[in-house]
């Protein structure tokens, strides 16, 4: 789950840095319009993406590989364009930019569910022993 790990934690970084350009733009011009934007790509693609990266490389021994490796594929693929299709959406309201919002929103609910699942029923997941 290292490279899940690694992979997760990178593209979380690119997201801290688009958030923060969104919000510099948006202080430079004084239109906080796009506020919604910026908070879903640092909370979804910054801070969410961010917290599975650290979990997998925290927790190395997965009983349940196949659901963790579709939980950071759907984390990444919903994570990754919700932002973008709700920053669409807002630029431009119609069917198109709200499914391109929709969808990724509801692979990231799955991704979430994945994740408590894991959480809940891996076995594995919190039987390591630690040294007193």
């Amino acid at each position: 789950m290292i490279a899940y790990s690694k992979w997760l934690i990178r593209i979380a970084a690119i997201y801290s840095l688009i958030g923060a350009l969104i919000g510099s733009d948006m202080a430079g011009k004084e239109d906080y319009s796009m506020t919604p934007v910026h908070a879903h790509i640092l909370v979804v693609g910054w801070l969410t993406l961010f917290a599975y990266g650290i979990f997998y490389y925290v927790f190395k021994e997965i009983g349940m590989v196949r659901t963790a490796k579709l939980q950071v594929w759907a984390a990444l693929i919903g994570g990754g364009l919700m932002p973008f299709g709700m920053l669409a959406y807002y630029k431009a309201e119609n069917t198109a930019t709200l499914l391109s919002f929709i969808i990724p929103a509801s692979i990231l609910l799955v991704a979430i569910v994945l994740f408590i699942a894991i959480l809940f029923f891996d076995k594995k997941l919190f039987t390591r022993n630690h040294p007193s």
